[in-house]
């Protein structure tokens, strides 16, 4: 697995995703304290709420870009979308099922954005993809419970979009603080040893030897023609004796 020394450049890109993620459990909790929403007022306030968000992750994209790197850029680009989808669907007579499948199509978008990056640090040989592919597991957990409790739950939808998008930013927080143990050196080595894994050595089998296999074989035929004589020799005596 490649790893490296975290730079001056580096940590200040780390601050920056650590103060992203707190901004966005902020946005969750900002939600929640409001109480007393309908679903119409909750339809209403939404995609403002999710507009928000994607002018901060486009912020942090900017401020944070990275080779091969479009985390943030993808974000923004799907609370942009659903969003938009809210809007153009806040006066459907059914607005949890609205809310419930505008979240279940925001939790997919997230999961496929994340994975995708841990893909592409997987094919870099890079040990960071392991906190992208558990906090997709996480956020795919959390996204199908909180999208499947929002068709029956619309009373409280609000809540619900909250406490998800809450629990998305603490998830997520766990990534920079991750990042920064797994390169570190002592860490590193002992991870590596218990996945067991080959930093690009390959081992290399030992070359047969064919003369030597060549002189075994005869070595064992010399070995048993020669009992073969010693086992008719003694038959002859054997014989000799008799007579």
């Amino acid at each position: 697995m490649n790893k490296r020394i975290i730079k001056e450049k580096e940590g200040t890109l780390i601050i920056v995703d650590i103060l992203f993620y707190i901004s966005i459990v902020l946005v969750g909790y900002f939600l929640v304290d409001f109480e007393n929403y309908n679903v119409r007022d909750t339809l209403a306030l939404l995609p403002s709420i999710f507009y928000v968000i994607a002018f901060l992750s486009c912020i942090a994209y900017f401020v944070n870009r990275k080779r091969d790197y479009y985390e943030f850029l993808m974000f923004s680009l799907i609370n942009v979308a659903v969003g938009t989808y809210i809007l153009i669907n806040r006066f459907n007579p059914e607005g949890a099922f609205v809310i419930g499948d505008a979240l279940l199509i925001y939790v997919i978008g997230i999961v496929i954005n994340k994975l995708y990056l841990a893909k592409v640090l997987w094919d870099k040989k890079n040990i960071n993809f392991i906190p992208k592919l558990v906090n997709s597991i996480l956020i795919l957990c959390i996204g199908a419970f909180a999208s499947f409790s929002l068709y029956s739950k619309e009373d409280v939808a609000y809540m619900i979009i909250g406490y998800f998008i809450i629990g998305y930013g603490l998830i997520s927080l766990l990534e920079p603080f991750t990042y920064i143990l797994l390169n570190n050196p002592t860490i590193d080595k002992l991870l590596i040893s218990f996945l067991k894994y080959n930093k690009g050595e390959e081992k290399k089998l030992p070359k047969l030897n064919v003369k030597s296999l060549k002189r075994s074989k005869i070595n064992y035929k010399e070995k048993v023609g020669s009992l073969v004589k010693k086992e008719e020799n003694i038959n002859k005596n054997k014989k000799k004796k008799k007579l």
